[in-house]
């Protein structure tokens, strides 16, 4: 392939015309220049392997790709690792899990059996039970899966149907999917892979209910993998995406388990059904924080390979003229394309570095969760889920933006697009529907909004204190956007508060009160997560010790971050008092011209994420530019093209071209 093309020279240019120094941008985005050595030698073990090399995605049919992912998946866990000695106590693992999903363009599967199956083990069961289980998972020799959601319920937890009845005759669980709607359906390794899975199921002792409890319960034979009596197990078929999991379904009849296989750390059931709790609910759930802690970066790492190859490509795709008698311009020159991409570049920046902030309180979280010290979760709680709500819906938006930005090419699989789309979109749904986990938020600012500040969390104080506009013209300053993002929150709170309590003065019960103002309430979770990013944002831009050209490039994603929030929900700050018509109209200039600024750079801010042409799998987006050669060798190795004639064609369709040929040579023959 030749890296002389126009195309590849164009996108040359724009790296020269880079003011900052990439490698450094790099380093800040990883945590460190040491941490960038490790990451790029991890990502350089997984590259150099040829175990793990794979077709074109877009070349794959379903049944490919996941074939390949649990090739790849049992291959990386049991060879991989142990190999190269990527052990929790290394360096370099710590960079595993994040390498997984970046360097990998086939997603890899058994995520949920070692990211959830397995994490449930270590802090939902007993010394004993986890001696038994533990190794026993992480070799592979059981694969496993966590199997809550159900046909008809999801995030509704108390609504889940699914039975497990105690037998103390035999000191045995039965469990039981009563009706159909109660079946489990969606878990992820479920369907094909999986040989055990911890049921949360109802538990009942004597006909009293006690709740949801975590089961071991093995569902395929060890030996011939086929299902046991009384399970019924497949996968539930093609979804938008992620072909690479079998996400299944659980249908369990009189299934008989042992005691011991109820996880019982912090409940257990004796042998004559006396049933022992050990810790509270909220110690329980707070073990479960860590995959919405997760989930956002994944998130954040998806959008910024749909920026790098956008962007990339709209360096190098021209089309129109600026000036009569020019040349044809990249179309990354359009005001209108910078306005569609730089923004989603800012978002990436913004929620990956707000994230670290919630990061570090999770950390902290767990230090004091060993000392049995719930304190903050409230508000780990609050956080986590409406960050994690926020930042899939940006990142599916994001990444749709990117694909129609890049026009008709955008809709082809080779564009690499389409399967970050696919990728990032159920982010939405899954560990807690969006909207769910909005007013799971909403119920802690309610409470928030009816202490005093003296009551209350350092950082959330805010929002029982009085709001006042800030008099300022320079829009672009990161301490009028905190500002503005803060008042929004303190007044969408304090007014979704208010609703609500003059709802249930008029006498209507808490749940239907709850229910007619939900709109305002998720407004609020909304409004004050969008400052938790944009303040977090700024907190670590202020605090950034680097050169003087890396910080101006911070200061204006920041600032165009939050800009093009403003811009886009105007009315609302407007409506709220917290801006004039003058500030919005500063603000859409300033607008304007932070893309400006930030155009001849944008190429050097996203080769600055140090994506590998194989990890972004697309011919847009590869580093030399040379879209329309990858297109064309792409397209020669589409399955349809096998052939010079398909199959298809000619059975169906030849009959009717031999008519066209003998009307047409009986046309020339008259002639």
């Amino acid at each position: 392939m030749s890296h002389l093309c126009i195309e590849s020279q164009l996108l040359s240019k724009e790296r020269q015309n880079v003011t900052f120094l990439i490698e450094e941008l790099t380093n800040i985005w990883d945590g460190g220049k040491e941490e960038t050595m490790i990451r790029r030698r991890v990502e350089k073990l997984f590259a150099d392997d040829p175990e793990l090399k794979s077709p074109p995605l877009c070349t794959m049919t379903r049944d490919e790709e996941f074939t390949e992912a649990t090739r790849k998946s049992a291959y990386i866990y049991r060879h991989f690792i142990p190999k190269h000695k990527l052990y929790p106590s290394s360096r370099e693992s710590k960079h595993l899990t994040s390498v997984l999903f970046r360097a990998q363009p086939l997603a890899t599967n058994l995520f949920i059996h070692m990211g959830v199956f397995v994490y449930c083990i270590k802090t939902m069961g007993s010394d004993k039970q986890v001696a038994k289980w533990l190794q026993l998972a992480k070799n592979l020799n059981i694969i496993g899966t966590y199997a809550q959601t159900e046909l008809g319920h999801g995030s509704f937890l108390r609504g889940l149907e699914t039975q497990a009845t105690y037998d103390r005759t035999t000191q045995e669980f039965v469990i039981n999917c009563p009706q159909l709607s109660s079946m489990k359906w969606w878990p992820g390794d479920l369907g094909v892979n999986a040989n055990h899975a911890l049921v949360m199921a109802n538990l009942i002792i004597d006909n009293k209910k006690y709740g949801m409890h975590a089961f071991i319960v093995q569902i395929r034979d060890l030996s011939t993998h086929k299902p046991l009596p009384g399970v019924s197990v497949g996968d539930i078929g093609n979804k938008f995406g992620l072909g690479s999991t079998d996400n299944g379904f659980l249908y369990l009849k009189n299934v008989r388990i042992p005691l011991e296989n109820l996880l019982n750390k912090n409940a257990e059931v004796k042998p004559d059904g006396t049933y022992l709790k050990k810790a509270s609910d909220r110690l329980v759930y707070g073990s479960m924080v860590n995959l919405r802690v997760s989930i956002p970066k994944q998130c954040t790492d998806v959008l910024a390979k749909a920026c790098t190859i956008a962007i990339r490509y709209s360096g190098v795709r021209r089309q129109g003229l600026l000036k009569p008698d020019g040349a044809e311009v990249p179309i990354l020159d359009y005001t209108l394309q910078q306005h569609k991409l730089i923004p989603q570049l800012a978002t990436v920046y913004a929620t990956n570095f707000a994230g670290l902030q919630i990061q570090k309180k999770y950390e902290v979280f767990l230090q004091n969760l060993s000392n049995d010290d719930i304190s903050d979760l409230a508000e780990l709680h609050a956080l986590s889920a409406s960050f994690k709500a926020s930042v899939s819906e940006q990142g599916t938006e994001g990444v749709e933006v990117c694909r129609r930005a890049c026009g008709g090419h955008g809709y082809s699989q080779a564009s690499g697009l389409p399967s970050l789309l696919a990728r990032v979109t159920p982010a939405c749904t899954y560990e807690g529907e969006n909207t769910v986990l909005y007013l799971q938020t909403a119920r802690f600012l309610m409470k928030c909004a009816s202490k005093k500040a003296k009551d209350l969390p350092k950082s959330v104080t805010f929002l029982v204190q009085p709001t006042q506009m800030m008099n300022i013209n320079n829009v672009t300053s990161l301490d009028f956007i905190v500002h503005c993002f803060k008042s929004r929150a303190t007044i969408c709170v304090q007014a979704a508060a208010k609703r609500l309590q003059q709802t249930m003065g008029q006498g209507v019960e808490i749940n239907e009160a709850w229910n007619k103002n939900a709109v305002e309430l998720v407004k609020a979770a909304k409004a004050y997560v969008m400052q938790f990013i944009v303040d977090g944002f700024t907190t670590f831009v202020k605090g950034l010790k680097c050169s003087k050209p890396t910080k101006k490039i911070f200061e204006d994603l920041c600032s165009l971050y939050g800009l093009h929030f403003i811009n886009n929900n105007s009315g609302d700050f407007l409506k709220l008092g917290i801006i004039t018509a003058h500030h919005c109209n500063l603000a859409e200039e300033a607008e304007i011209e932070l893309l400006g600024k930030l155009r001849p750079n944008a190429v050097g801010i996203v080769d600055a994420f140090d994506f590998s042409d194989f990890s972004l799998d697309s011919c847009l987006g590869a580093y030399d530019g040379n879209v329309y050669e990858r297109l064309f060798d792409m397209a020669k190795l589409s399955p349809l093209n096998k052939e010079q004639v398909h199959q298809a064609s000619y059975k169906y369709l030849r009959p009717y071209l031999l008519e066209g040929r003998d009307i047409l040579e009986g046309s020339k023959s008259k002639l």
